[in-house]
């Protein structure tokens, strides 16, 4: 038991999220589990997941847990990617809100419910992207842990594609405003890999509203926009360039009006 104890010392640190499945895989069954609960090495958070004791969890130990002993992808996605990398001061109030991309049909399990007084989990799916999501990805740093999060092309997408179920369309284009370094390269791949008509165009016209630089080099022959009309904020102002509804505050001085 002297062992494994050390190896569980040596391998974690306090308040990180363990779960039965991956503690077996390193000799530690669930008899082991429970002796090292008992002595006050771990706490029980839910059946089969336990954290190590010393420092209380939170959600970023349950996002690492996850990206570290799940079986499925997860990363930390548009909004909470964002802000991680300095890019998103302008935060809407009200509680914290963690963004998590997941593979399609997949759910936050259930123990999950453990963190959510802190915090609200928005999940979000980009599965019409046909590309590896990989390449599109970095490294976050939250004081002494890492999380892969999504670089901040993939999170401007994900915020468009969040327009207006998940983020206001005013709240997409402050955070926009934000996101003149972006790589032409990068989005370009991302565009013509997603088949969601909604996104790419938010997405542009966004980059475009902002009068972007990477803008001008983006060749929009090879991305999905759809044809006919799109309403995105009910009751809008119909864009002329890319037929979506926006908030008609966005309506420049001395056009013609136009509704959804």
């Amino acid at each position: 038991m002297a062992n494994y104890l050390n190896w569980l010392m040596q391998n974690t640190l306090p308040g990180q999220v363990l779960l039965q499945t991956w503690l077996t895989r390193h000799g530690i069954d669930r008899k082991l589990s429970y002796l090292y609960v008992q002595n006050g090495w771990l706490s029980r958070i839910a059946h089969g997941v336990y954290c190590r004791t010393g420092r209380e969890s939170d959600w970023v130990d349950a996002v690492y847990c996850l990206q570290m002993q799940w079986e499925k992808p997860v990363r930390v996605a548009g909004l909470t990617s964002l802000a991680l990398q300095g890019q998103a001061h302008y935060t809407e109030p009200g509680r914290q809100q963690i963004w998590l991309a997941l593979p399609a049909y997949a759910r936050l399990p259930g123990w999950f419910t453990a963190f959510e007084q802190a915090v609200t989990f928005v999940t979000l799916y980009t599965s019409c992207l046909t590309t590896d999501a990989a390449p599109f990805t970095t490294k976050l740093s939250i004081g002494d842990r890492r999380l892969t999060g999504s670089s901040p092309e993939l999170a401007a997408y994900e915020i468009a594609s969040g327009v207006p179920s998940l983020i206001s369309f005013e709240h997409a284009d402050a955070l926009f405003q934000g996101m003149n370094l972006l790589s032409p390269r990068k989005l370009q791949a991302l565009l013509c890999a997603s088949h969601s008509v909604k996104t790419n165009r938010v997405m542009l016209y966004l980059a475009q509203h902002n009068a972007h630089p990477y803008f001008q080099y983006l060749d929009q022959r090879g991305i999905e926009t759809g044809t006919g009309k799109r309403q995105i904020v009910p009751g809008g102002w119909l864009e002329p360039d890319y037929h979506i509804t926006v908030p008609r505050a966005f309506k420049p001085e001395g056009v013609e009006d136009g509704s959804s």
